[in-house]
């Protein structure tokens, strides 16, 4: 798809939202409901939106994958608009590899044979396997992803259009300040367009989780538009999520489930320790279940790892924290730590920030940190998403709330391994996940011990 029609795809998506929202607006002032064509309104234009993401490789398909992340803390009639993008994972349209074929001029010749069938298509590029040949004629599976020629050029164009789309996705993830988010996206673009930078990451990944039950495949060959790695079987998350929505299957895969989720939530809150850095891309398709029991992690392109002005692991740190105070009923040190982290006005005060963050003091509701083993059953966070889907709510707590831009890749990372648990029912011991990044991080280190 040329610059000028991507260009002219995603412009009809706010254009059409304007036409619809002022036929609705029209019907309002006839008599007729005005939740109903409103509602019927926003759906339409969402509805063209997903399909239009669908549509895109490049960056339109990439921010599609991360509000894919957040559906599954949407009430369902909301969620349900977001679920067809989850299918850009891996059923994306792949280039024909006569168009491709030219880039693997880089790798020195002799070493590799590629499949000319796709296995996978990605947002920036996509995969095929192959069989690496080493100097001593030994041979291993691999999988080599080829970025897409224009990438860069179709980047800079989308990038001017996803920012039109910004009102429409904001009526649905109000609590997100979507425009730093977007972004932030585009920044660490410039980063996953060269598979060199990824390529790095996952060999410092790699060595840092070696020692644990979690897997990424080593790197054999990178350059800026090939990366080379081995090839890695495995039940990709998306399988076992499906497993755990159909109530015939449900129970003889629950224990794949919660070993998924168990080393999911390990992962992502224990890269900071161990890299000093969180992978940031956590959708279905970047995750297997190994037959040997471990989890196989895939697509380092985005990865949290820029300082800003707090310190790498500044949101996982104020994440845990949280968890902690509020399960300990320390509400106003819980206040404290969010004013001094910037995520709350000086002016807020404690009871308000208690009801926006949705911390039930009555004890009723448990939270992740609350119960041995937590069972992520969507029911658990149902409350939050109705309440957020509420606009006079969102309202009120983006002025309570605010999202630092340099926070956003890891509230990425948290919230979507939040989203992930929930999507795959999975049973984790929370709490002493939670308990074992306090410690690494040294989070409890600066906090004065006071009677809870």
């Amino acid at each position: 798809m040329g610059v000028i029609r991507r260009a002219a795809s995603l412009a009809t998506v706010p254009l059409g939202t304007g036409a619809r929202l002022a036929g609705a607006a029209t019907r309002t002032a006839l008599g007729a409901n005005r939740t109903a064509v409103y509602e019927a309104a926003t759906a339409a234009s969402i509805d063209a939106a997903v399909a239009t993401l669908s549509r895109i490789k490049g960056p339109a398909m990439k921010f599609g994958q991360s509000l894919a992340v957040f559906s599954g803390v949407l009430p369902d009639h909301l969620a349900e608009k977001f679920r067809a993008l989850e299918q850009l994972y891996e059923s994306a349209e792949p280039e024909p590899f006569a168009k491709l074929a030219s880039l693997l001029d880089v790798v020195p010749a002799g070493v590799l044979t590629v499949d000319r069938t796709a296995v996978a298509a990605a947002s920036l590029g996509q995969v095929h396997r192959g069989v690496w040949t080493a100097a001593d004629g030994t041979t291993t599976d691999v999988a080599v992803k080829l970025r897409y020629p224009g990438a860069r050029r179709n980047a800079k164009s989308d990038m001017a259009q996803l920012r039109a789309l910004l009102p429409l996705i904001s009526r649905l993830l109000p609590s997100l300040d979507l425009k730093a988010l977007l972004e932030e996206h585009g920044e660490r673009l410039t980063e996953e367009l060269d598979y060199r930078n990824e390529a790095g990451w996952m060999t410092r990944f790699a060595q840092a989780w070696a020692a644990e039950a979690v897997h990424v495949p080593a790197v054999l060959f990178a350059s800026e538009s090939v990366l080379v790695t081995e090839w890695m079987d495995g039940t990709p998350l998306g399988e076992l999520i499906a497993a755990g929505n159909a109530t015939t299957a449900a129970a003889s895969r629950q224990a794949e489930r919660d070993r998924a989720g168990d080393l999911l939530a390990r992962f992502t809150l224990g890269s900071i320790s161990r890299v000093g850095a969180m992978h940031a891309d956590p959708h279905p398709g970047n995750y297997r279940l190994l037959a040997d029991g471990r989890l196989g992690v895939l697509d380092f392109g985005s990865v949290a790892h820029a300082p800003g002005d707090r310190g790498v692991g500044a949101f996982t740190r104020l994440f845990v924290l949280t968890s902690y105070l509020a399960h300990h009923h320390r509400y106003t040190e819980l206040r404290q730590v969010w004013v001094d982290a910037g995520m709350a006005s000086e002016k807020v005060t404690q009871d308000a920030l208690v009801d926006v963050l949705d911390i039930d003091r009555t004890g009723e509701r448990a939270t992740p940190y609350d119960e041995g083993i937590f069972d992520f059953d969507p029911s658990w966070i149902a409350p939050s998403s109705e309440k957020w889907a509420n606009p006079g709510a969102a309202m009120e707590g983006a002025r309570v709330i605010r999202f630092p831009p340099d926070y956003l890749l890891e509230h990425r990372a948290v919230m979507g391994m939040f989203a992930l648990l929930t999507a795959l029912r999975a049973r984790v011991a929370m709490r002493d996940i939670l308990d074992q990044t306090l410690d690494e991080l040294g989070v409890l280190d600066d906090l004065e011990v006071t009677a809870g």
